[in-house]
């Protein structure tokens, strides 16, 4: 349940994908939103085996890193947890729509756009190592399943958002506190999962 909690609070960061799916939705409507949402999807193929294989060979030879790496993942939460409290105290708008383009275009436009982000990579690498445990079984098979599920979780999120942009576009335009009450929620997350992880540990390290 932390894990889908976390990974839900991740899911309502602002970027690029978050972007170009409102902006598609809110300009172009939802089938070409979603297009956008599939390309986002598709880069998970490519990113995945990356994180997953090459994270579990560093872990399993150097434990010491892997409880470093952790930490660090906390730490970067309580970064883009304070960086979502400021802008929640400051007006801003969604971004520009993007141009038109076949559906052919607009799927790689998605797949590109989240490929090349290297947020995506540091949220894998920080935040997948949170929710394994080395006791329990392989760490690669632990993040392959987690990664797999936070893709499909993407996909989900991504569609109603698609979705919402293309039925409510005159609402969000008039109504831009929306977003500010979105950072100021997901600040509040991030730093309240930092906390948690920072403290179990501690306390498995003391053990």
């Amino acid at each position: 349940m932390l894990f889908l909690a976390a990974d839900l609070a991740l899911k309502l960061t602002p970027g690029p994908d978050m972007a170009l799916t409102l902006t598609r939705g809110m300009t172009q409507g939802f089938r070409i939103a979603l297009l956008s949402v599939l390309g986002s999807f598709c880069a998970g193929f490519v990113q995945i085996p990356l994180v997953v294989l090459g994270l579990a060979a560093i872990f399993k030879e150097s434990p010491t890193l892997f409880l470093f790496v952790k930490l660090a993942g906390a730490l970067y939460m309580v970064y883009l947890g304070i960086q979502a409290l400021r802008r929640s105290r400051q007006p801003r708008d969604l971004a520009a729509a993007p141009t038109k383009g076949a559906g052919c275009q607009v799927f790689v436009q998605g797949f590109m756009t989240n490929l090349l982000n290297p947020k995506v990579f540091i949220f894998l690498i920080a935040f997948l190592p949170q929710f394994t445990d080395p006791a329990i079984g392989p760490v690669w098979l632990q993040m392959l399943v987690l990664a797999t599920v936070s893709k499909l979780f993407g996909l989900c999120s991504g569609a109603t958002y698609a979705y919402g942009a293309a039925r409510i576009r005159n609402w969000l335009t008039r109504n831009r506190w929306f977003l500010q009450a979105q950072d100021g929620v997901l600040g509040a997350c991030m730093l309240a999962i930092a906390g948690y992880l920072v403290f179990s540990a501690d306390t498995s390290t003391s053990k």
